[in-house]
């Protein structure tokens, strides 16, 4: 496309948003559903038309990352917010692996199919940390588990990661000064660095 603004179009609802797009301008975000709810999408190519994702029973889906393949990633909600993971170009969606049967969601997936998101520790809604898959989605590891961090101080969700395996993240941190930053360096499924921003806790 040439430039200018193109409308993706709402399918019977009142809004739709798109979070993310790959380098063949498929798009993935949500829009409202005609019945009510919220339901995840993805276009073709350029923005072209828009497909359901579905929302594995429930009424609530949300789309935030794609990658080169096709590859959706967001969360869904039933009983409780899950993350989820599609097959090429969309197709079929599934839960993914959590650290505890509590809350989970996915932000971000690169081309080898690394995801990551935050999960809850527990199903009590305790301690949200941020995660990592293997390739494809598979697995699941805590992104606390590979680094040293200050007492008090927790990775607790994961917003981003690239084809390098390097992931963007945000700490919580007991009150600090001012807001700051940092970066480590990590080995382990294809993971190379993290650039995570401290959020000062409230109190």
């Amino acid at each position: 496309m040439a430039g200018g603004l193109t409308d993706l179009n709402t399918p019977g609802g009142v809004f739709s948003f798109a979070m993310d797009i790959n380098a063949v301008g498929q798009v993935a975000g949500g829009f409202s559903a005609s019945g009510g709810g919220i339901r995840a999408f993805i276009t073709s190519s350029n923005g072209v038309g828009m497909t359901d994702l579905g929302a594995l029973g429930g009424n609530y889906s949300y789309a935030f990352g794609i990658n080169a393949a096709g590859r959706v990633v967001g969360d869904f909600e039933v009983t409780h917010t899950r993350a989820f993971i599609t097959g090429l170009n969309g197709e079929g969606i599934a839960e993914l692996d959590a650290l505890s049967d509590g809350f989970s969601t996915a932000t971000g997936i690169n081309d080898a199919g690394q995801v990551v998101g935050a999960s809850f520790t527990s199903e009590r809604a305790e301690g949200m940390h941020a995660f990592i898959t293997g390739p494809n989605g598979m697995g699941i590891t805590d992104l606390n588990s590979w680094v040293n961090l200050p007492d008090g101080e927790v990775l607790y969700k994961a917003t981003a990661i690239n084809n390098g395996g390097q992931v963007v993240a945000i700490s919580s941190v007991s009150p600090i000064p001012e807001p700051a930053s940092y970066a480590l360096m990590l080995a382990g499924l294809g993971l190379v660095s993290l650039v995570a921003g401290r959020k000062k806790l409230e109190k």
